[in-house]
């Protein structure tokens, strides 16, 4: 209720005034009356109204002074200042004052119900104002309170072009207030509740409004309490966004615990691998997954398999005696220049994929499909023809066609295009490169025959592939 304070000589306003309008209804409570302007600022000081209905023109001091000087002694309210008129260009002054408005004697019933409607919408959009403006000191600035209206806090935080209307709507139905703030290129949900409601719907609902959106999820905290441990944990999120691109990164994966096989045995395993010429997918999983098990942060990662991969090229170097360190330098750009962790993902395959090639060339270890499929995979990017691959084989290019066709039952190209569509995929997937660069990277320097190509393998354009996912 906003509490209404009287002011005025006449008693039959006085008297009058609280029974022509339902106030409760609206959403008012008249709480004192004062008959002349020294006593209505008495009032004023000790009863803290929401708003002050003052006559103009009284005993001693008028309304408009009495206003003037709560004004002045930063008492906040809204006035609304009655006259007749011939107290028009009083009135009029009223308004400088700060007063909300002027209502002519005799009071019109429907004019005042539509000066308190407006008030009330007034108040309540200033208070949003206030409370986004305490809520973005209490969580970027210098305030280390809480706040007092309810028991639980929890905070969002998604990129500043996110359409989030429909998850603020669904989650406006559930929690008490979602209060919406922008900082730094970032919109910012606040929910406040007063009891901690499921973090499964949450998640839920983020991922059903936000797909492939990056959105990290604080957990609840006591609103009552220094609000500073809502922007902690989104700022430990947001470390983890190069292990998991364009997803919902919620604070519960601050708590994994996942028993991991050493790195270092895995290490050991894929080098038996490579110099056995055996399957290296099985240890690469296991090498990835040690990452997302102790959430090693972006740096550490990509320093961490830099060296787990220098110490395989020197460890292949001893037991074989193979010149191998000419390509180290440009793997060591491709790894620190990955903007994802899945990126990192298929430049490290690569590698090792190209390294095993190696290795079973130098031992008479080939199998010439299987070279020829591991040699697409690491150069698809470029203008490949059966006969350029023949060429660097020396193979005929007619007899690795139809060997080709026998061993795998698909013609080269289509098994090119496969690659290159599945390579396509991982990085409309993981990246944020624009269409016709993924074209390019994936070695089509026509991007409509991408789109074309692209369409027939997985049915929906290359937008409407990244919007789906």
């Amino acid at each position: 209720m906003r509490k209404v304070l009287i002011v005025d000589d006449e008693m039959s306003i006085r008297n009058g005034l609280p029974l022509i309008i339902d106030w409760e209804s609206l959403g008012y409570q008249i709480i004192g009356f004062a008959e002349n302007g020294q006593i209505g600022l008495e009032k004023i000081r000790t009863l803290k109204p929401d708003v002050v209905i003052a006559d103009i023109q009284m005993p001693g001091k008028n309304g408009l002074e009495m206003v003037q000087e709560a004004v002045e002694e930063g008492l906040l309210f809204y006035a609304i200042i009655l006259s007749g008129y011939s107290d028009f260009e009083y009135a009029k002054q009223a308004l400088q004052l700060g007063a909300v408005t002027y209502l002519l004697k005799p009071i019109d019933e429907e004019e005042l119900i539509d000066i308190l409607t407006k008030i009330d919408q007034k108040a309540k959009t200033d208070q949003q104002k206030n409370q986004k403006s305490q809520l973005i000191d209490k969580l970027f600035g210098g305030d280390p309170t809480g706040i007092k209206q309810v028991q639980f806090a929890k905070l969002l935080r998604v990129s500043e072009e996110a359409n989030s209307q429909k998850l603020t709507e669904k989650l406006s139905d559930h929690v008490s207030q979602v209060i919406q703030l922008i900082h730094r290129h970032h919109q910012y949900l606040v929910l406040l509740n007063d009891e901690r409601f499921p973090d499964e719907e949450i998640d839920q609902w983020c991922r059903k409004w936000l797909k492939s959106e990056e959105i990290l999820i604080s957990r609840w905290v006591a609103a009552q309490d220094n609000l500073k441990p809502l922007m902690v944990d989104i700022q430990t999120l947001s470390k983890l966004i190069f292990l998991f691109p364009n997803q919902v990164i919620s604070h519960h994966v601050l708590d994994m615990d996942q028993q991991r096989e050493e790195r270092e045995v895995i290490k050991e395993q894929l080098v038996m691998s490579l110099l056995s010429n055996q399957s290296l997918q099985e240890y690469i999983t296991s090498y990835y997954q040690s990452f997302y098990g102790s959430l090693t942060l972006e740096e550490e990662i990509k320093w961490q398999i830099n060296g787990d991969i220098e110490w395989i090229h020197h460890q292949i170097q001893e037991k074989l005696a193979l010149d191998i360190d000419g390509s180290m330098d440009a793997l060591h750009q491709e790894i620190f220049l990955a903007q994802t962790f899945p990126m990192l993902q298929l430049v490290v395959s690569d590698k090792l994929s190209q390294l095993q090639e190696t290795i079973a060339s130098s031992l008479n270890q080939v199998d010439i499909i299987e070279a020829l499929i591991q040699y697409t995979k690491k150069h698809y990017k470029e203008d490949l023809t059966l006969k350029k691959i023949g060429a660097h084989f020396n193979y005929n290019s007619a007899y690795l066609g139809k060997k080709f066709r026998r061993d795998t039952g698909l013609n080269y190209l289509a098994f090119l295009d496969k690659v290159r569509m599945d390579k396509a995929v991982e990085m409309l997937r993981h990246s944020n490169l624009m269409v016709y660069e993924v074209a390019e990277l994936v070695g089509y320097s026509n991007v409509d025959y991408f789109y074309k190509k692209f369409k027939q393998y997985h049915h929906v354009s290359p937008n409407e592939f990244r919007k789906n996912e």
